[in-house]
């Protein structure tokens, strides 16, 4: 019997409104995964299900782009037996690697690819590709099993494939950008070490001087009660102090997890200011903190944003490389609309400023104006690593330079509801 010319139409629309919901159903699914490895297990079981293939394994290629890592593996009693690492120069990649999409059990059985897809079990071998690179690759099995995907189930299996390659490729790159950014933090947080170690090696001196007279004069004034008492007690706040400071440049060496609490700004410059200038001293630069009193509390990562002003200070004293001048560090409160809603923070040097055509590049990852070998100079990620940990804070910085008169560099963070102000610690 022939099918009336309608009923062919309307078996071909509903054939295609099936195949959108697949499609739609298998985006949702795997554009919801929260992780990776919830990505793999999504991606392997729908591509299982479609291809109507019960085994299957799915590898992702790994950061360093050699190899290929096993992240999922679906109804394999032998999971213990399958290759965790594929090398780049593997037979399926080989296979794969002419931009083929799909490689099949029955094509070529003979071929390298041919006889791993046979060790394997695997009917099938999807090609999972990104932009411009191979991001993974999934087998499907056991051979023998899909002889009876027709060409159009075929193409829906390879059209799902490329979603999972775009969605791999979308995951793959946020977790390259998150670990660059991550190590762009580490190469800046070692520069401001350098500074804080100059810092905490001045601040030392003193209470260790100290420290190391009680200790000289105690043997022949052991009988003298006030002096056991003043310079004990003298001693004893002296390695405190050290304390704190040890414990303050450890925890900023070894931190990394974003911790945000109630901040003393004008507290937290005072800090910094402490560890630089010994810095300043030597170059016969003056600090001078201007810190409106009465500021709010805020709501910051207090190590990211001593990184933020270590980074401001320590570029302040290289645009002062002859010295003799002065570096002068703002604190006030901004108003909008007759309430206060900012809190700005400025690092202004007497330095040589900023060419115009250099402005606009002053952020980027990398751009550096020194050209020199000292040991001050940096690789380019300060700024960029200050002005990404300001924007995440919710504020913003900006730069104002003039050639031969210095520059100002202003971080303005927001003030949270209800703040209550930090005057009270600096009483």
């Amino acid at each position: 019997m022939t099918l009336h010319p309608s009923s062919r139409q309307t078996s071909t629309l509903q054939g295609s409104v099936e195949i959108l919901k697949i499609i739609s159903e298998f985006s949702e699914a795997v554009g919801s995964a929260p992780d990776l490895p919830r990505l793999g297990d999504v991606l392997l079981l729908r591509l299982s299900q479609q291809a109507h293939l019960p085994q299957g394994a799915l590898w992702i290629q790994e950061p360093d782009g050699g190899h290929y890592r096993l992240i999922a593996s679906l109804g394999q009693d032998h999971r213990s037996q399958l290759t965790r690492l594929l090398p780049d120069d593997h037979p399926l990649l080989h296979g794969l690697s002419d931009k083929a999409s799909m490689l099949h059990s029955d094509h070529a059985p003979a071929s390298p690819a041919g006889q791993a897809m046979l060790a394997g079990e695997a009917a099938l071998c999807l090609a999972l590709r990104g932009k411009t690179k191979l991001r993974g690759l999934c087998t499907l099995g056991p051979i023998g099993k899909d002889d009876y995907l027709d060409e159009d189930q075929r193409a829906l299996v390879e059209t799902m494939a490329q979603i999972a390659g775009t969605t791999l490729d979308h995951y793959l790159t946020q977790d390259d950008l998150r670990r660059s950014s991550t190590l762009m933090r580490r190469t800046d947080r070692l520069r401001s070490l350098e500074i804080m170690a100059g810092g905490f090696a001045h601040e030392i001196r003193n209470p260790l001087t100290s420290i190391k007279t009680f200790v000289q004069l105690a043997p022949q004034r052991q009988q003298d009660p006030v002096f056991i008492k003043e310079f004990s007690t003298l001693a004893l706040e002296d390695i405190h102090r050290i304390e704190r400071l040890l414990h303050e440049i450890l925890d900023y060496a070894s931190y990394m997890t974003p911790q945000p609490s109630e901040v003393d700004l004008n507290e937290l410059v005072a800090s910094c200011l402490g560890f630089v200038s010994a810095t300043a001293s030597r170059r016969h630069i003056e600090l001078q903190p201007l810190l409106s009193p009465q500021l709010p509390f805020l709501l910051l990562d207090r190590q990211q944003i001593k990184q933020v002003l270590l980074n401001l200070l320590l570029n302040a004293l290289d645009a002062m490389p002859s010295g003799n001048g002065a570096i002068r560090v703002h604190t006030r409160l901004l108003s909008q609309s007759g309430r206060t809603s900012w809190v700005q923070l400025q690092v202004e040097d007497e330095g040589c400023g900023i060419a115009p055509d250099h402005l606009e590049h002053i952020f980027d990852p990398f751009f550096t104006t020194k050209h020199s070998n000292s040991a001050g100079d940096g690789a380019g990620l300060g700024l960029t690593t200050a002005h990404q940990i300001v924007r995440e804070h919710g504020g913003t910085l900006t730069v104002e330079s003039r050639i031969g008169a210095g520059s100002t560099f202003s971080v303005n963070f927001p003030v949270p509801d209800g703040g209550t102000t930090g005057s009270a610690v600096r009483e």
